[in-house]
């Protein structure tokens, strides 16, 4: 029986499926002319979805592994003459990631590790792929003497890692940049890619204020950019804070992004009172907070409007949100990175990505909206 692809794997799926293919085609499932099944075929064998199958394909392709002829299919390239070796350490980069942020929102990090790999493969590099956790066993193995960290050309750390790991990641020497952080906690010693939060939950905020709610929740981290950016932006615009609709998620027992917006909503339902506008710092939040409002016979935008972030496209509901390139942050930071190979005298980088609000279905004006000076 041919193995499949694992949903709850900390590796992403399109990677899960290059990985498949090409353990086939060495074990000689598949030979050199041969051509491959198709994209619908492999879906089915490998239970996965079309769109990663043709990704992972696409990435063979890239690598000369596989070859497209026209409308005759996808076959097996004839095996190259070995070129020599690049000089110098292996030429990979590092990506690193708690696993505990990467599964809270798997496909927004997927796509800023899809640009990062872009780039990489752009200028003769791969990259290696490190979900971590907190556990100490964990981490010793991946920094241990037969761990190839110490061989990496350089480190990208996405979302977060624990304090030890960053910490491991520094004591090696080789360039790091730091991206799309969820929490202001460290420091600005080396190169960094930021998106412009804070601007995104201004817009966010505004939004609603133009609409007429005064009555605005938050759902998402302490000390991020976001919650920074929301409470500033009430402040702005005269609006009350109101602590009863703030709701924490607590890191250490993050649940998967929907399920963490469905026990939010839930907590505010138990209190007997909702606000009139909530904004969640991820679509996948975002959709779980509708959802557990639906079940309890509210609906979005109607009773609740909703903001996202990252414009995922998840859910039935067509979701306001703060929009950003995340595979261009991604290529941003591996370019970055790159460029520190290149220049080590430089000065720490630093870049901030703009965002834009999408204005979409999931919010209203409030059905008794306040008014709003110009």
């Amino acid at each position: 029986m041919a193995k499949v692809v694992k949903g709850d794997s900390a590796t992403p799926v399109k990677q899960q499926l290059r990985l498949l293919l090409l353990e086939e085609i060495q074990a000689g499932s598949y030979k050199a002319g041969q051509k491959i099944p198709s994209e619908r075929d492999l879906a089915m064998r490998y239970r996965a979805s079309r769109a990663s199958v043709r990704e992972a394909l696409g990435d063979l392709i890239a690598e000369g592994v596989l070859m497209r002829t026209g409308a005759r299919g996808t076959f097996v390239a004839q095996p190259r003459a070995a070129r020599p070796k690049p000089s110098g350490p292996h030429r990979q980069i590092g990506f690193w990631i708690s696993d505990q942020i990467f599964h809270f929102v798997q496909s927004g990090y997927n796509l800023i590790l899809t640009g990062v790999d872009e780039v990489a493969r752009q200028r003769g590099f791969s990259v290696r792929f490190h979900a971590v956790n907190e556990q100490k066993r964990s981490i010793d193995l991946l920094f241990g003497e037969r761990s190839d960290a110490a061989l990496l050309s350089g480190n990208i750390v996405a979302g977060g890692v624990p304090r030890d790991v960053m910490d491991r990641l520094r004591d090696l020497g080789s360039p790091l940049a730091i991206v799309d952080t969820l929490l202001s906690s460290y420091d600005d010693a080396v190169d960094s890619v930021r998106i412009d939060y804070a601007s995104g939950t201004r817009q966010a905020v505004e939004h609603l204020v133009r609409l007429g709610h005064r009555e605005i929740g938050f759902v998402g981290f302490p000390g991020s950019q976001k919650y920074e950016g929301f409470w500033m932006a009430l402040e702005e615009f005269g609006i009350p804070f109101l602590p009863r609709f703030v709701h924490f998620l607590d890191m250490p027992d993050l649940a998967p992004g929907i399920l963490a917006g469905f026990q939010a909503a839930n907590r505010m339902l138990a209190a007997n009172r909702l606000p009139t506008a909530i904004v969640a710092i991820n679509d996948q939040l975002a959709v779980g907070i509708v959802e557990a409002l639906s079940i309890a016979g509210y609906k979005a935008p109607d009773d609740v409007s909703v903001v996202g972030f990252d414009d995922l496209g998840q859910g039935q509901i067509q979701m306001t949100t703060v929009r950003v390139d995340l595979a261009g942050v991604g290529r941003i930071a591996a370019e970055t990175l790159l460029s520190r190979l290149d220049h080590p005298e430089m000065a720490p980088r630093r870049v901030i990505v703009p965002v834009e609000l999408i204005r979409r279905a999931s919010t209203t004006a409030p059905r008794t909206a306040a008014t709003v000076s110009s």
